[in-house]
């Protein structure tokens, strides 16, 4: 199978709302060997405002984030997809990519709407170098040069761990170049780390998970927290019912047969105490797991022999009804998944099939016809959704009307004046804008300048829109 190294730098870190600005990837064969490459920028959406930060680390300047001769992000999408279909069944492997990047494309496909769903279904699935990395200073330290974030911490950010493993990382927070540090470090995993490699290739998909947990009575599952490692040895106990991608494990450490006598409500306030019985394993996000006997002494049932472990998990399998009532114990103590008021936080809130003929249409179809399209989706979220790509893309095929009405709620969304909003506003931006220009760099004060005044300017313009001073 063909491997997809890919990377995007984008407006900024919240995943939901903000955008990809430029997408690079680099297709290997198996032996990573380079077979082809594919880059790509577009234009800032009228519907995101950039955050300074993420601009002054990228380097994104004013003219190369309006520039209206790039494609704007539907145009984008549209490349993207289409390269990335080209180059399946694939591999689509990143650094950090399960967590952003991966989160990023699909919110693209998501506003563009187009399937979400391309790195892991058709014959695909999925890596992430940074989490061989970690992986691998667990299960072979040896193996890689760990990095300092240059305060005497360790550090696993790709702009200090390519260049402690030898990369010239000069184009870092550059798309192509961060893809190209990522494939340096695969290559070194690969030579250097093999159980780590083969076990991430393996684990790119929830079925081979899940296959391997079934099949396996004991083994070695670990994690990072706030940067911190941790390791168990575990058993399958069951899966999540509403979530079918997440199974749920035993820790070891723990002996089965000190909770089997228990009440409901002592098992319950058990599970939530150190060491936990009971792990969340996500099978769809790749999982360091390792066979029990590669487990890193940090386990906490490290001094445990085998047989052992062995025998508590054998216990579990021999009482169903104990892995049940567990189960429901870890649950019970669960936050339900908040359900989003905008419409970009409810991305996953079911699938489009009723609708998915209709989608095809509206991409096949000139844009003076997609109005008409948009209104006959049963899913409100597409029809907010299309309604909003059209305005960004050709307002003047919308009737007055809908064009007025449109405006009206985009100047709200980014002056915020609908209250309190999870997505950065012009106000929120040009308030950090202030405080990095305080702290800035006599290099850095024309650049950040030129930042404010283009977010002055369009706060001015949309304040003029709402009838009301801009406050800035």
């Amino acid at each position: 199978m063909a491997l997809i190294f890919y990377d995007t730098e984008t407006t900024g870190k919240q995943t939901f709302y903000d955008q990809i600005l430029q997408f690079a990837a680099i297709k290997t064969d198996a032996d990573l060997n380079e077979l082809d490459r594919f880059e790509i920028r577009c234009r800032l959406s009228p519907y995101c405002v950039p955050a300074p930060g993420a601009m002054r680390v990228t380097g994104i300047n004013l003219a190369k984030l309006t520039d209206p001769s790039l494609p704007s992000q539907y145009d984008m999408a549209m490349a993207i997809r289409e390269k990335l279909l080209e180059w399946s069944p694939s591999a689509f492997i990143g650094y950090n990519s399960i967590r952003f990047d991966e989160t990023l494309l699909r919110q693209t496909f998501y506003k563009s709407l187009l399937p979400l769903y391309l790195t892991n279904t058709n014959g695909n699935n999925r890596a992430d170098v940074m989490r061989m990395v970690q992986a691998a200073s667990l299960y072979e330290p040896e193996a890689l040069t760990p990095a300092d974030d240059g305060s005497g911490r360790t550090s696993f950010k790709l702009e200090f761990v390519a260049p402690a493993n030898g990369f010239n990382h000069v184009a870092a927070h550059d798309a192509m170049g961060d893809v190209e540090a990522t494939v340096h470090l695969a290559r070194l995993l690969a030579d250097r780390a093999p159980d780590v490699w083969s076990s991430f290739m393996r684990f790119g998909s929830t079925a081979a998970v899940t296959a391997f947990a079934e099949e396996t009575s004991v083994f070695s599952f670990s994690d990072f927290y706030t940067g911190r490692p941790y390791s168990w040895h575990v058993t399958l106990i069951g899966r999540n019912a509403s979530y079918g991608t997440e199974l749920y494990v035993f820790n070891l450490e723990v002996d089965p047969e000190d909770l089997d006598g228990m009440a409901d409500y002592d098992l319950a306030a058990r599970v939530d105490i150190r060491p936990k019985p009971v792990r969340r394993l996500r099978g769809n996000s790749c999982p360091m797991i390792m066979p029990a006997e590669d487990a890193p002494e940090i386990s906490g049932s490290a001094g445990l022999p085998l047989q052992e472990l062995e025998r508590r998990a054998a216990y579990l399998a021999d009482h169903p009804n104990l892995r049940e009532r567990l189960i429901a114990a870890f649950e019970s103590l669960q936050e339900p998944y908040p359900v989003s008021p905008y419409v970009e936080g409810q991305i996953y809130d079911g699938f489009f099939n009723a609708d998915q003929s209709k989608l095809d249409a509206f991409h096949a179809t000139p844009w003076e016809q997609r109005v008409p399209i948009v209104h006959s989706f049963s899913d409100e979220r597409l029809r907010e959704l299309g309604l909003r790509l059209i305005h960004a893309e050709r307002p003047d095929v919308l009737d007055k009307a809908t064009c007025a009405k449109l405006d009206i709620a985009l100047a709200e969304r980014l002056t915020g004046k609908a209250g309190e909003v999870p997505w950065l506003t012009l106000h929120k931006a040009i308030e950090q804008i202030e405080t990095l220009i305080v702290a800035a760099s006599v290099d850095q004060i024309t650049f950040l300048e030129e930042h404010r005044r283009y977010l002055t300017s369009r706060l001015e313009q949309f304040s003029r829109l709402l009838g009301q001073p801009p406050a800035i």
